[in-house]
Formats: C-alpha cells, sequence, structure tokens
C-alpha cells in the first residue's frame, strides 16, 4: 500500500503504521498494537497519542484498560481538506479494512480539539434528509474563535444534510446564535444542560475547555431519554 498520501497529511511513518493496524485489529489494548506493529512500546505509545490528539484514533476503557480504535477513515477528509481529491482515492482500501474490524463499540472517548471535531462529525455522518438533530448548547466564551469557527462550517453541514435542527441555550449566549439562522433556538430562563447533542440514537457529550474530551454514546434508550427532557423543555419555553 503506498501511504505517501497520509505522509502528505501530515503523520509520520509511525502514526501511519499504528493507524493501520488500528484498523486491520479494530478495538484492541496497547500490547496487540505492540506486538502487531513490532516496534518499540515508548515509539507505539508516542504515536498512538499523536493520532488521539490529531482526532483519528479514540479509545474505550474497559475497567482499567483502554482499547483503541481508528476513527472512521472518512474523517481523514475533515482532517485536511486541500488533500480531498487524493484521501478519495485511498479511501476505498481503507474502507475495506475498517469494515473488516468488527462491530465499533458502543461508547468512545474522544480527546483534544480535532478530537472533538472528529466526534461530532461522526454524529451525523449516516444520517438522511429531515431527520432531528437536537442539542444543548456549547458554554464555551465566544472569544474562542476556533471553537466558533468550526461551529460555524458544521451548520453548513447540517445545512447540506437537511437535518431539521433545534437548539437549547442559557440567555446570555444568545448573542451567539444571532447570525445562525438556521438553528430554531430557544432560550430557557432557568438552568439547563450544556454541551450535548443527540442525533438518530447518538449522542455527544462534550468539554470545550483548556484540555477537550468528549464521548460518542451508541444507545437507543439513552437517546430517548434526553429527547425526551429536551422535548419536554421546548414545549415550555
Amino acid at each position: 500500500m503506498d501511504t505517501s498520501i497520509l505522509e502528505d497529511l501530515g503523520l509520520s511513518k509511525g502514526e501511519i503504521k499504528i493507524y493501520l493496524v488500528l484498523l486491520e485489529l479494530g478495538s484492541t489494548k496497547i500490547g496487540r498494537i505492540i506486538e502487531k506493529s513490532g516496534m518499540a512500546s515508548s515509539a507505539v505509545h508516542n504515536a498512538v497519542n499523536y493520532l488521539i490528539d490529531k482526532g483519528l484514533v479514540s479509545y474505550v476503557k474497559k475497567g482499567k484498560i483502554k482499547h483503541y480504535q481508528p476513527v472512521p477513515p472518512k474523517q481523514l477528509i475533515e482532517f485536511i481538506e486541500e488533500k480531498k481529491n487524493k484521501i478519495l482515492s485511498f479511501l476505498p482500501e481503507l474502507e475495506l479494512k475498517h469494515r473488516l474490524s468488527g462491530e465499533k463499540q458502543e461508547a468512545e472517548i474522544f480527546e483534544g480539539t480535532r478530537g472533538i471535531i472528529s466526534l461530532l462529525n461522526l454524529l451525523i455522518e449516516d444520517t438522511s434528509p429531515e431527520e432531528d438533530y437536537i442539542f444543548f448548547a456549547i458554554d464555551t466564551e465566544e472569544k474562542n474563535e476556533d471553537v466558533q469557527k468550526f461551529m460555524l462550517n458544521y451548520d453548513l453541514k447540517r445545512k447540506e444534510r437537511k437535518l431539521k435542527v433545534r437548539g437549547l441555550a442559557p440567555i446570555e449566549l444568545k448573542k451567539l446564535f444571532k447570525k445562525r439562522n438556521y438553528l430554531k433556538m430557544k432560550y430557557p430562563p432557568f438552568p439547563i444542560l450544556s454541551n450535548l447533542s443527540i442525533c438518530q440514537n447518538k449522542i455527544a457529550i462534550f468539554s470545550w475547555d483548556e484540555k477537550p474530551i468528549g464521548y460518542l454514546i451508541h444507545s437507543e434508550q439513552i437517546a430517548r431519554k434526553y429527547k425526551e427532557y429536551f422535548e419536554k423543555i421546548w414545549k415550555i419555553v
């Protein structure tokens, strides 16, 4: 496999090797990655941590042990838009490896700003037109330009997918939504949840603080509970 395209994206050879190993193994412990890659333990740990920072790897904790897994290869397109055409020519082989890796876990953990971006993109990956996307707004300051810029682009993606997007936010954040006309917003005069989005049977819970971290949960039961809570507030505001 020609991996020069991934090098063009800024990945080191070690990171590329670990990413491809994870595509083959699916969710796995660090020991399996070390064994399969043939790399030194310290090099594997470093590569995995860098991939997490870049939003290309997430992990699930089973007890005290982390099981690592790659994000779907389509997220490479989000990693750097300028390389889109090259990545599209590379995707089929990566998608095949990912499909062979087995069933995705029910909960994933993402770290870093790129990790949160990958999380939110995965939330709408398999959506159809007219599906509902509801959210409790991010409790971030307007001065966080990276977050605001991403959310504006995220609005465009949701609009392109023709999703029906509604949100609840504290009244003090109303100024952040003035120009985001695509969204249907309400502002309860009482405390509500924050940093939470629901689409289909997926729930994204995240914090965009100094050390961003997020959780993507696949659960019909949990999604239904949050939807019911959202709708109750939406009706009375």
